[in-house]
């Protein structure tokens, strides 16, 4: 007689991760949906294979890869059979409670380091009348770095906020120019001949204290232009909070968002709190992660916005992966007469990132023709350069092709 034998494998799996769940470990449904579709893969007869099937898709957190072993052997000798579950559990979760104050990998490291180093300078009892130690360098491995180097779309939650920490702790020295005019100064620009006479009259004729002016320095105008396209989703939210950081630093910033038609957000980076800011931008624009007509928003810019922003030497930064479906013609148009009427345009692209890229698109080829800088803007080490590059704008030449 034939019976229907049917596979209780998903079932045993769920449970697995119930079990799991129990101990501590945060199983989510998505996780045990990759679990049952990665055995697919497998040979269940394999016992290895099967244990870094789950271990893989179950388990993101490394410090939990030694409480999966002990679980995973517990569980899979016999799933039907498990005595004493509840009193299992409670001691894992127990012993797990007891290390859940321990330090993030972060402080784990400051502490390595600074113990390290104590260890290393620190002499002996017996080496007290020897001749001083120089201290020692000790490199280790550094998590801001990695970040730094991490592009903006693989960030974590956690990691977008350390992101927008090193953004908001970073000093930002914004574009300057020098004025006709001048002040008291020590540089010997021009000689100042009525404080000279002045401070040297008395008490005696002889002038022996010259004093000069030299130009005032005053910040340049700031203008910046975020494609909000679906294509720059990724990169949207973290690029506002370093507009809204860098308005802090300079008033004299203008910024609009662009998709399908042109928004200015400046007046609500004036917030104090980058949250209710961003939140206020949010209900404000109406085009976001649609198209990208980029043509026809650089025109409307210039009729509606160019002459009250782009006075007294503006740098315009425009941030966009210069996917377009407007008018090409247009578009090289008008960003000729917008190349035009500012001091330094700077694109940003964060397609530029990625070793492969390639101009291809007659979008991206006519933006190039008119920029002084190609840059990319993928992740914060970039932010970093585009600071630098900023504070020594004028000592930079014009420059059209990549960068």
């Amino acid at each position: 007689m034939n019976k229907n034998i049917t596979s209780r494998l998903e079932d045993a799996i769920i449970v697995f991760g119930r079990f799991l769940r129990q101990a501590g470990c945060p199983i989510g449904t998505g996780e045990l949906m990759n679990a049952v579709c990665a055995c697919a893969y497998i040979q269940i007869s394999n016992r290895e294979d099967f244990r870094q099937a789950l271990k893989s898709t179950l388990i993101s957190d490394y410090k939990l890869l030694d409480l999966f072993d002990q679980l995973f052997d517990i569980y899979w000798r016999n799933p039907d059979k498990i005595e004493n579950v509840s009193d299992i559990l409670k001691k894992l979760n127990e012993s797990r409670t007891t290390n859940s104050k321990i330090k993030p990998n972060k402080d784990q490291i400051k502490d390595i380091y600074k113990k390290t180093v104590e260890r290393l300078n620190i002499p002996k009892d017996n080496e007290n009348n020897s001749d001083d130690h120089e201290p020692f360098d000790v490199f280790l491995y550094s998590p801001d770095e990695l970040l730094k180097e991490k592009r903006f779309e693989n960030y974590t939650n956690q990691e977008l906020e350390e992101a927008k920490k090193f953004i908001h702790n970073r000093k930002w020295i914004l574009p300057t120019r020098k004025l006709r005019r001048l002040r008291s100064g020590k540089i010997p620009y021009k000689l100042d001949i009525r404080n000279t006479i002045r401070k040297n009259i008395f008490p005696m004729q002889d002038f022996i204290r010259l004093n000069w002016k030299q130009p005032k320095i005053k910040e340049r105008s700031l203008v910046v232009l975020v494609d909000i396209s679906g294509s720059m989703d990724h990169y949207t939210k973290i690029l506002l909070h370093f507009i809204h950081t860098i308005h802090s630093h300079n008033r004299r910033i203008e910024a609009f968002t662009f998709g399908t038609r042109l928004t200015r957000i400046s007046q609500y980076l004036r917030q104090k709190s980058v949250n209710d800011s961003l939140e206020m931008i949010n209900d404000l624009v109406r085009d976001w992660s649609g198209g990208t007509q980029i043509g026809e928003t650089i025109q409307k810019f210039n009729f509606k916005w160019a002459r009250r922003v782009l006075s007294s030497g503006a740098v315009v930064i425009i941030i966009t992966d210069g996917w377009d479906t407007g008018n090409i013609k247009l578009l090289n148009i008008e960003f000729d007469r917008l190349r035009r009427s500012c001091h330094k345009l700077i694109w940003l692209n964060p397609n530029l990132g990625y070793e492969d890229f390639q101009p291809l698109t007659s979008g991206v080829q006519s933006i190039m023709k008119h920029v002084d800088r190609f840059l990319p803007i993928h992740n914060l080490s970039c932010l970093s350069d585009l600071g630098e590059i900023l504070s020594n704008l004028d000592n930079h030449r014009r420059f059209g092709g990549l960068a």
